[in-house]
Order: C-alpha cells, then sequence, then structure tokens
C-alpha cells in the first residue's frame, strides 16, 4: 500500500514538472519561476519538519532529565539542609555522587545545582564557586530567577569547561510550599548540537539558525554559528523587512531578495524549548540557470527534469522509511511496538527453531498510583527508562516490545532458567533507579518456555497467566507457568 501512496505521489509529480515545462516553453519563464519556487517551498518544508523533529528530539531528553531531577524527594532534602551542612565534605560528597551520576549516564558537558540559601554554585566535579550578583557571569541566575519560569534554556559560556559555549537546562527547585530551594539543571556543549545541524546543511543545502527568545538574559552576549540573535539573523542572511516571528508552531515561509539572490526562509517555534529554527535557502541560481537552459535547450531541461525526479523520489523514499519507523516504534521507549512485535515474532521462531526459548511478560507495580502521586510526566519518565534499562538487559539475547500501558513482552533466546536469572538481573537494575528517595520501581513477571505448536495468543495468554499470578501473590517477583 505504501509503496503505490509513493508511486502516485512520484507520478503526480512528474506530470506536474512536465506541464510546468511545457508551459514554460510555450509561454514563458516567469510561470516556471513560480512553479520552481513552489517547488523548493516543498523541499525545504520537508526539511524544516526533519531538522524541527530531531532537535527537539536531541533537546526534549535534557528536559526531562533537568526536571525530574528538580523533582527528586532526595534533592529537595538535600538543598534544605544544605546551609547547615557546608562544612561537612560527607554530606556535600552525596551531592557530587548524584550529580555525577547523571552525568555519566547520559554524557552531558555538565550537572549543576545551585542553592538558593547560600548561593553555593556545585557541579559533578565539586564546588565551583558562590553566585553573586556583582559578578557578570552570574545575571543569569538571578534573571531566570526573576522570570517566574519553571525552565528555561540559556547559551552561556561554561565556568567549570574552560569556558565553552554551551546551552544550559535550568529548572527551578522548590519545596512543597512553594519556597526556592535552588536551581538544577545541565549542560550540553553547543558543538555537539551543531555537529547534527552541519550534517542537515550539507545534505539539504540550506542554512539553519536558532533564536533563543525563552533564555533569560545571560553574559554572553555574542553569537555561535547556530545560536543567534534576531538582528544578527537579519544581517547574516540579507534582509531588510522585519522577520516574520510569531509563537504559533505553524511554520511560516517568508520569500525576499538580497543582494540580487532570490531566497527563503522557513520560521518555526518550538514552545518546549522557547526556540525559533530558521532554515535559510538561496534559490535564485537554481531558478537563473534552468530558466536559461529552459530558453537554449530541450534537452537541458530533460535533465533537469530527471534530477528533480531523483530529489523528489529520494524525499519521498526518505520520508516513508520514516513513515514505516514511527508505525512500528514506541515514541516513548523506542522499543518495536505490539503491531511490530507480533510481525518479528514468527520470524524469530523461525530462525531459532532447534534453540531454546522464553517468553516473558511484566508490568510495572502500582503505576496508576505513581501517574496519580507524581503525575503523568513522572509516570512517563519511568516507562521511558524501563524501557531503556530492558534493552540493555536482553542485549542479543532476544527482543522485546511495549505491550502497551506499562506493559512490556519479550522474546529470550535460553532456557527458562536462566531467562529467570536475566529478569532477575533486570529487576535488581530497576529498583537501583533513583526516581524518587521514597519510590523504587518494581515489576511483577510471568515467564513461560516457549510451544512452538501453540500459537502466538496461546502463548500470550499462558505467560500473561504467569503474570497475574506474580501480580495475585503480593508483586514484585517472577512467576513461571
Amino acid at each position: 500500500m505504501k509503496k503505490h501512496i509513493l508511486l502516485l505521489s512520484n507520478l503526480i509529480i512528474i506530470i506536474s514538472i512536465i506541464i510546468g515545462f511545457i508551459g514554460i516553453v510555450y509561454r514563458d519563464t516567469t510561470a516556471y519561476q513560480d512553479l520552481a519556487e513552489k517547488h523548493l517551498e516543498n523541499i525545504l518544508s520537508l526539511s524544516n519538519k526533519d531538522i524541527s523533529s530531531h532537535v527537539e528530539d536531541a533537546m526534549t531528553k535534557p528536559v526531562m532529565v533537568s526536571k525530574t531531577m528538580a523533582n527528586d524527594e532526595f534533592l529537595k532534602k538535600w538543598l534544605s539542609q544544605e546551609p547547615k551542612n557546608v562544612g561537612n565534605d560527607t554530606y556535600l560528597k552525596q551531592l557530587y555522587n548524584y550529580l555525577n551520576t547523571y552525568r555519566n549516564k547520559y554524557g552531558y558537558t555538565t550537572v549543576f545545582c545551585i542553592s538558593a540559601e547560600t548561593g553555593n554554585y556545585y557541579y559533578q566535579d565539586g564546588l565551583n564557586k558562590t553566585i553573586s550578583k556583582t559578578d557578570e557571569h552570574d545575571i543569569w541566575y538571578y534573571n531566570f530567577i526573576k522570570s517566574g519560569n519553571e525552565y528555561d534554556l540559556e547559551v552561556d559560556t561554561n565556568e567549570t569547561k574552560e569556558d565553552y559555549i554551551t546551552v544550559f537546562v535550568n529548572f527551578r527547585v522548590e519545596g512543597s510550599d512553594g519556597t526556592l530551594l535552588g536551581v538544577i539543571g545541565v549542560g550540553l556543549q553547543v558543538d555537539s548540537l551543531g555537529d547534527t545541524i552541519y550534517s542537515y546543511e550539507r545534505d539539504y543545502g540550506l542554512s539553519v539558525h536558532i533564536i533563543n527568545v525563552m533564555g533569560a538574559e545571560t553574559s554572553f552576549k555574542g553569537d555561535t554559528d547556530i545560536f543567534i540573535s534576531e538582528e544578527e539573523l537579519q544581517k547574516r542572511v540579507g534582509i531588510t523587512e522585519r522577520l516574520q516571528l510569531n509563537q504559533s508552531e505553524t511554520p511560516i515561509m517568508q520569500w525576499y531578495t538580497s543582494e540580487g539572490k532570490r531566497k527563503c526562509l522557513i520560521t518555526q517555534y518550538d514552545k518546549i524549548l522557547g526556540w525559533y529554527l530558521v532554515l535559510e535557502m538561496d534559490t535564485s541560481s537554481i531558478s537563473q540557470v534552468f530558466q536559461e537552459r529552459v530558453k537554449s535547450n530541450v534537452f537541458f531541461m530533460l535533465v533537469a527534469l530527471a534530477a528533480c525526479i531523483v530529489v523528489s523520489t529520494s524525499v519521498f523514499i526518505n520520508c516513508n522509511l520514516r513513515i514505516i519507523k514511527i508505525e512500528n516504534t514506541d515514541e516513548l521507549t523506542g522499543l518495536p511496538n505490539r503491531k511490530q512485535f507480533s510481525k518479528r515474532y514468527l520470524a524469530f521462531l523461525r530462525k531459532n527453531r532447534k534453540t531454546k526459548k522464553t517468553l516473558f511478560m511484566f508490568d510495572i507495580d502500582h503505576f496508576k498510583d505513581i501517574n496519580d502521586t507524581y503525575g503523568h510526566i513522572f509516570g512517563n519518565s519511568v516507562i521511558a527508562m524501563v524501557g531503556e534499562d530492558l534493552q540493555h538487559a536482553i542485549g542479543k539475547n532476544g527482543i522485546a516490545a511495549r505491550w502497551g500501558g506499562d506493559e512490556f513482552f519479550g522474546v529470550l533466546l535460553v532456557g527458562v532458567d536462566e531467562a529467570k536469572q536475566i529478569m532477575e538481573q533486570f529487576m535488581d537494575s530497576l529498583k537501583s533507579e533513583e526516581k524518587n528517595e521514597s519510590y523504587h520501581v518494581t515489576i511483577s513477571v510471568g515467564i513461560s518456555e516457549v510451544d512452538e505448536d501453540l500459537s502466538m495468543e496461546q502463548m500470550v495468554k499462558r505467560v500473561d497467566e504467569a503474570l497475574y499470578h506474580s501480580k495475585k501473590n503480593g508483586r514484585n517477583q517472577i512467576s513461571i507457568l
């Protein structure tokens, strides 16, 4: 079905372009100018969606990690008792270990915490400084607190990392009564995000810029290759009229001419990050060269037509592959979804026909209470963490999927005894995750050896019964059926 849609789409594009070329040959080149610009708008729109999605994916996780830390009861309790333990090395080391755990797990440049009471700026390697209103580098902190925002993203120099330009995610930490306890967050070196964006610039032949409008003012007044101010963007692209920016997430396209070159801008606001993503493409040379070839030689027109078909086909193939991946992947955990697992299961059995295999099914204990107590964002982070740990636990020993809600399902290429050991190790790793001081993740598990004479539905029913036994007998255990 998808192949037919792709074929039909390409056919429509080919017919549209041929009609456009006929209009140029028999009428005038102005008609093609509009058609060429429209086609480039379509390509630019597709690349904007792809880049926007990737940038948001890259930055949403640091935001969620910072939010998780900001709501951690351990951190709140530590900050509330910090003023009377400033000279206690053992007490301080608890925080350093906490910050370093997150840094090592996610590979951030910096994980930091500032006490609102003492102004002490801690990071994973120790005490950096005590912030002050007279220190120009610390104005970001006071501006952020004054803004009243729950969080923001800032571009600033990193004092703990040789003043490298860094994207910081800052989150307020508040007590149960709303009292400000401090600020926690993570820092990502701008170069790491830049490498990804540069690859898109090369692939699509365009320029990418980010205007950070939500971040509090910092001491860093310059611009980077990617993060720039609205005024600097206008200088770089050579546009004299005011940029069309608004806080709608619908992309805005703007055509203009600068120094005799025809250019196109797409701007889109991301409310989660507080960023405008701006894509710039110079289209004048493409249009002019093609118009000259249309006037002088029909053969060159056909060559250009073939190039357009190749580009269009490539874009649609990439989009089609992306759609297929999205349809078959659970967005929250990155695991296959139920539909995809059902397809892979039979192939997995055929490939490993002579090897023992064990099915497992589990769900998170008291997950409804987690959502009711800590909120759905926290609940989603728990599911994401469980999915990530599950992938590490099974490795190359099998395949797993998010079955639905807080329920997971999978098959291991081992016997029942070894499968039980793997699941026990997985359960231990979940208990060690510090999502909240008063809460540790536990699961109830059911496992059963695969009987290849039974259908998948019959095996699911069997392992589901085993899971039911675990839950009925008190949860946080494994039952074998």
